[in-house]
């Protein structure tokens, strides 16, 4: 789960997000969100975290997904995808340029025994 760290809402416009410890109120405040992983006991109707780490903040559009052996994560506001470690070690970054819109979601695919590989 990306947690945007970010406190707004169109439908409670009076709510006050300032007594949440940490918490960027406008997109442009922000300096971290974070990586959550959660495991969830459908049964018993709990939940718990197993796994976090900081990662660049977007307030807005934003994605992570579990590959392989590491954990891609899209902070799409500021155009940046990350490839990180279980620990929340960097591994490598790109960045794009933005002009207008933002990185909305990424996915990784290793294209194994498709297309353009031969069989």
């Amino acid at each position: 789960m990306f947690n945007n760290n970010l406190g707004y809402s169109e439908s409670r416009p009076d709510y006050d997000w300032s007594q949440i410890d940490q918490i960027a109120t406008d997109l442009s405040s922000g300096t971290t969100s974070y990586y959550y992983k959660y495991k969830v006991d459908e049964n018993a109707g709990t939940y718990t975290l197993v796994q976090s780490f900081e990662v660049p903040f977007s307030g807005y559009v934003s994605s992570v997904q579990e590959c392989e052996d590491t954990i891609l994560v899209d902070s799409g506001m500021q155009g940046l995808i990350g490839e990180y470690k279980e620990d929340g070690t960097l591994v490598k970054q790109f960045q794009m340029n933005l002009s207008k819109y933002y990185i909305y979601r990424v996915y990784k695919y290793d294209f194994s025994g498709y297309l353009f590989t031969e069989e």
